[in-house]
């Protein structure tokens, strides 16, 4: 870890407002692609991103120098958004990404990325969670069920499902 993220961490644990910005200013512009993901409009994610950096803030002490800071943070911001969507009792918010900005990368298939993530938001809602949870994020299925209060076997049905309809799609 480097001394600059070490004086941040221990600057924002101790309420210094100036370390707060220049957490916000390095990491704000990624953590609010992934309120884009989960967010319904740009103004869903910029609440989320908000609410994202107030919990941050208050729990930066807890974070324990062991592994990914900006994996720690993006964890946090997708939690933050996930209780977020919780609170609205169902998933049914989730909304496109126009706004984004997404390389004009290709996958291994030749389909641009960005084609991929219109496709992913046109899934229908849970489904897209669940892809956007362990695709995007990494997470497991065990975490992705304890998350959405499901079981491990809906979260596999329903990513099994999002790639079949993803590859009949994207492929045809």
């Amino acid at each position: 870890m480097s001394a600059e993220y070490k004086d941040i961490i221990d600057g924002c644990a101790n309420w210094e407002r100036s370390a707060q910005e220049r957490l916000y200013r390095l990491f704000s512009k990624d953590l609010f692609k992934v309120c884009k993901l989960y967010g319904a409009d740009t103004q869903d994610a910029e609440d989320m991103l908000h609410d994202a950096y107030m919990h941050i803030y208050k729990n930066i002490g807890s974070y324990t120098f062991t592994g990914s800071f900006e994996g720690w943070l993006r964890r946090v911001t997708v939690n933050c958004c996930l209780q977020t969507l919780r609170k609205r009792k169902n998933f049914t918010q989730l909304g496109d990404i126009p706004s984004v900005e997404v390389e004009e990368t290709e996958m291994e298939s030749g389909i641009p990325f960005a084609k991929v993530l219109e496709e992913i938001n046109l899934l229908p809602t849970k489904a897209g969670l669940v892809l956007k949870l362990y695709a995007l994020e990494g997470w497991s299925h065990s975490e992705i069920a304890e998350e959405l209060e499901i079981s491990i076997g809906t979260s596999k049905s329903q990513l099994n499902y999002a790639r079949s309809v993803l590859k009949q799609k994207l492929v045809s």
